[in-house]
């Protein structure tokens, strides 16, 4: 089963950002699909059961800090 989790992302301010937080996340076990959003600060992420824990860490890794967005549209 298909899950999505939106990440608010701290830090990103420019395209090459975005490139990173983007290739970080899709290397990430279970990711199948990837959006940033540089406007928003945050990232869709559609996944089969990554935890919570290893899409921050993937932001993280790429030099950004990253919260799980919780609310009716995450």
């Amino acid at each position: 089963m298909m899950t999505k989790t939106t990440l608010k992302i701290e830090g990103m301010m420019c395209e090459g950002c975005v490139k990173s937080v983007r290739e970080s996340l899709e290397k990430t076990d279970k990711v199948t699909s990837v959006d940033v959003n540089l406007k928003k600060g945050t990232a869709t992420v559609e996944h089969g059961g990554a935890s919570d824990e290893a899409l921050i860490k993937a932001v993280v890794d790429a030099g950004f800090r990253a919260t799980v967005k919780h609310g009716l549209f995450s």
